[in-house]
Order: structure tokens, then C-alpha cells, then sequence
């Protein structure tokens, strides 16, 4: 299954099983979006997967309006 052009956001994404989600996601050709409270795992994984990133914790509302 190709996901070419699609554009995903995964929250959690910077670790675990988010993090594998977003390298599945990659792998099938997503534009993928991380979002994630940890700064700096957040921007290794954005460095080593070429996505974008936002850091945020998603369980605060002004946060989500960023996102």
C-alpha cells in the first residue's frame, strides 16, 4: 500500500510503538507530522527520518491549536 502524498500527524511519535508507526508510515511514502512532549527525542527523530515536528503535550488545549 502506497501512502505517497498523504500527510499524517502521529502524536506520541517520538518513542515506542508511535515511533515505530511513524517509521512505517515513512517507509510507505506519508509526509508524517510528529508531535511529542520530549524536545530533544523529538528532534533526533526528525533529523533521522526527515519529518516535521511540533512539540507539544497534547492534553493541553493551547497546544492543540498549534498543532
Amino acid at each position: 500500500m502506497s501512502l505517497k502524498d498523504r500527510k499524517i500527524v502521529v502524536t506520541g511519535g517520538s518513542r515506542g510503538l508511535g515511533l515505530g508507526l511513524v517509521e512505517a508510515l515513512v517507509g510507505q511514502g506519508a509526509e508524517v507530522t510528529v508531535v511529542a512532549r520530549g524536545a530533544e527525542a523529538l528532534e533526533a527523530v526528525g533529523a533521522r527520518l526527515g519529518v516535521a515536528t511540533i512539540a507539544a503535550d497534547v492534553t493541553d488545549e493551547d497546544a492543540a491549536y498549534r498543532i
